[in-house]
């Protein structure tokens, strides 16, 4: 009779457990990446208009920032944009509106202004002023797009204050080794180009070393595009 009693008892507590319908729950981790800000540094001035790079260095530059706007990885939050020659220009603050950066972005493009100089130092510090100015607390990091050469005393003191402030730059370099002449409109169907006090056309030739170095010293990347083809896996 115990036995009997017993498992009985045992039958109804299974039973019960089925009745329950117990369940495992597994809880499934999906990888999270750090977001960070970008702030695009983009080099206007007039040599970027030279067509070693179809259609030029600048409008390339311009295309393939958009087509990574477009499709832009998750773990970039939100981009700012700075343009600059001899002057440097905030054209977006850190925003997650593709939208405006498209506008801003096109609107450089078609600007006519021939701009002259490249101080790739007040870049750097306008872009500087982006981040000192942005509450969000996320990690941020620069992306310098130029054919220039600019490697005085204030882009080294500017460098090493990125550095202390543990934000990368990165350098994209734009243009071949050859030299070219820089387009400046057209007259009667015919382009012109660029011309020193004596007649002679002004070449600009691109030199990767100064960008590699610039990228170096804070840990960042160097990428060098001559086609224009490998702008879009450098971004």
């Amino acid at each position: 009779d115990t036995l009997l009693v017993a498992a009985a008892l045992g039958a109804l507590g299974f039973l019960v457990l089925a009745a329950m319908r117990p369940q495992v729950k597994l809880d499934a981790r999906l990888p999270e990446y750090e977001r960070q800000d970008l702030v695009l540094v983009l080099d206007r001035s007039a040599s970027m208009l030279a067509e070693d790079v179809a259609p030029s260095r600048f409008a390339r530059a311009v295309q393939e920032i958009k087509a990574f706007l477009a499709d832009k990885p998750e773990e970039i939050d939100r981009v700012a944009l700075v343009a600059f020659a001899g002057t440097s220009l905030t054209v977006s603050h850190l925003t997650r509106d593709s939208n405006s950066l498209f506008f801003f972005l096109d609107w450089i493009r078609e600007d006519e202004t021939l701009h002259f100089g490249t101080d790739v130092a007040s870049a750097l510090g306008a872009a500087r002023e982006i981040v000192r100015r942005d509450a969000a607390k996320t990690r941020k990091a620069f992306v310098l797009l130029s054919d220039g050469d600019d490697h005085g005393p204030r882009v080294s003191a500017m460098l090493d204050e990125l550095r202390r402030e543990g934000i990368r730059l990165h350098a994209i370099g734009i243009g071949s080794a050859r030299e070219m002449p820089i387009p400046v409109g057209a007259r009667g169907g015919a382009a012109e180009y660029l011309e020193d006090e004596q007649g002679r056309p002004v070449l600009t030739r691109f030199d990767p070393a100064s960008l590699r170095e610039i990228a170096g010293l804070t840990g960042g990347r160097f990428f060098q595009s001559v086609t224009g083809r490998d702008l879009a896996p450098a971004m």
